[in-house]
């Protein structure tokens, strides 16, 4: 019986590592910024994720092509993003053709992490995810 209990016990444990080795490397793995993220509902959710950058532009990607935040861009396509402590406004555009340059910048940027979050959260080859692009406003949230 005690066998039993051992293999249910692991059974039950595994994914509840995977979860969080995953989760553990996404905040340690490098820079992690706070998307402020629209609900359907009218309030707003704090979302920890990652950010890359090449020159003056920045991405984020976040959800899957359906998600309401991203929907929501078109009529509303301000972000608010806290980086470095510094609440940002960004002038959001969800951008599918960026995806296979973001991801090759987010391996650029995060590296081993990145191949860690990737293989087990289905970011990988087969993403379905879409890059928004990010242009810093003139003025910054407060």
């Amino acid at each position: 019986m005690k066998v039993i209990y051992w293999l249910i016990g692991t059974i039950l444990a595994v994914p509840v590592i995977l979860v969080a080795v995953v989760y553990g490397v996404s905040e340690v793995g490098g820079e992690v910024v706070t998307l402020l993220r629209p609900e359907p509902d009218g309030s707003q959710s704090n979302v920890r994720i990652w950010i890359v950058d090449d020159r003056d532009v920045s991405w984020i990607e976040h959800g899957d092509p359906n998600s309401y935040w991203l929907g929501q861009l078109e009529q509303a396509p301000q972000l608010t993003i806290t980086r470095d402590g510094k609440r940002q406004s960004y002038r959001a555009t969800a951008d599918p053709a960026a995806h296979d340059q973001y991801h090759r910048l987010r391996y650029e940027k995060y590296g081993v992490a990145d191949d860690i979050v990737a293989q087990f959260s289905g970011a990988g080859e087969d993403c379905g995810a879409v890059p928004v692009r990010l242009d810093l406003q003139a003025h910054s949230a407060k």
